[in-house]
């Protein structure tokens, strides 16, 4: 009996786990629709004071993302293959592809697919994104270097 009230327990809180995940992937689509559509209360309510954001262009703080928001316009965004993770009960770790179009002080953002990662962390009743990283995804080059070794010499 014991044994089964064990994997009752494991497979609750594995549910639960998901149940978390499957929310804070939704809050993290409700950042980016926000973004979009330049709601900074909206976006001040689920990106915290403390959090940064690391894109190409360098590392932003909320207030200067909030403070430059309306020089960047997302005209377009995909979100595709959204995981998770919790490493503990409060935090969960979102990591994804994105492909965004729009621009930013007059300036379109680079074309190119991202991998996106954000840590959301709960704070009180709330879930909160304090870390999002982006990270392009390059096309594989055309022309590759291949070296070979053989008797200790190399030659390319």
């Amino acid at each position: 009996m014991i044994n089964l009230d064990r994997k009752k327990k494991r497979k609750s809180k594995a549910t639960a786990a998901l149940d978390i995940i499957n929310l804070v992937i939704r809050l993290e689509k409700r950042v980016w629709k926000v973004a979009q559509h330049r709601e900074a209360d909206a976006f001040a309510e689920l990106v915290p004071r403390d959090a940064v954001m690391i894109f190409q262009s360098g590392i932003v703080s909320q207030p200067e993302y909030l403070a430059t928001m309306h020089q960047r316009s997302i005209s377009q965004y995909e979100l595709r293959n959204i995981r998770g993770f919790m490493p503990n009960a409060r935090t969960v770790i979102l990591h994804y592809e994105a492909l965004r179009l729009g621009e930013e002080a007059g300036h379109a953002f680079p074309e190119a697919r991202m991998i996106e990662s954000t840590t959301w962390i709960k704070r009180g009743r709330r879930w909160v994104a304090i870390l999002n990283q982006e990270t392009p995804i390059h096309a594989p080059t055309t022309s590759l270097t291949v070296q070979v070794v053989h008797n200790g010499l190399s030659s390319k």
